[in-house]
């Protein structure tokens, strides 16, 4: 259940991510890795100010894609509602083209990674960032409902 990510910064919002592990367990690597892995695009170019946030925005998305697909676009305006208050239009217009994107990019390039991520932390070790994830596995399917 989750792990350690490291991040070395190189300089002028550039991070070089380390390379990941053999898959182990129950097929994949740690979700910390992976979710690294998965944000990169995201993450290539920010800031040591927006790191947070592009990796707060990449886990949300990560996790509203393991959600029935009725409830993604709903979930989604949920996050882009909170996220977007008091930013301008053209930052609100840019979170919509990133949270669809990077749902798209979960489902096709990480589908068969069913973790969902329950708790996470950032670390700023000076020169280099940390990410502790803790996750849980969702099921390929929802449970019937017994009632």
């Amino acid at each position: 259940m989750g792990g350690l990510r490291r991040l070395k910064r190189k300089g002028a919002g550039r991070y070089a991510v380390e390379p990941l592990r053999a898959p182990s367990g129950l097929g994949a690597g740690k979700l910390s890795a992976v979710i690294m892995d998965f944000a990169r695009p995201l993450i290539e170019n920010v800031d040591d100010d927006q790191f947070e946030t592009a990796i707060t925005l990449a886990i949300l998305c990560w996790n509203v894609a393991l959600l029935p697909e009725d409830d993604q676009g709903r979930e989604l305006g949920v996050l882009r509602t909170k996220m977007a208050k008091d930013k301008p239009a053209w930052w609100v217009r840019d979170l919509e083209t990133w949270t669809r994107w990077l749902v798209d990019r979960k489902k096709k390039l990480f589908g068969h990674d069913r973790r969902m991520v329950v708790n996470y932390t950032i670390t700023d070790e000076g020169d280099d960032f940390h990410l502790y994830v803790a996750s849980t596995r969702v099921p390929d399917s929802p449970p019937a409902n017994p009632g």
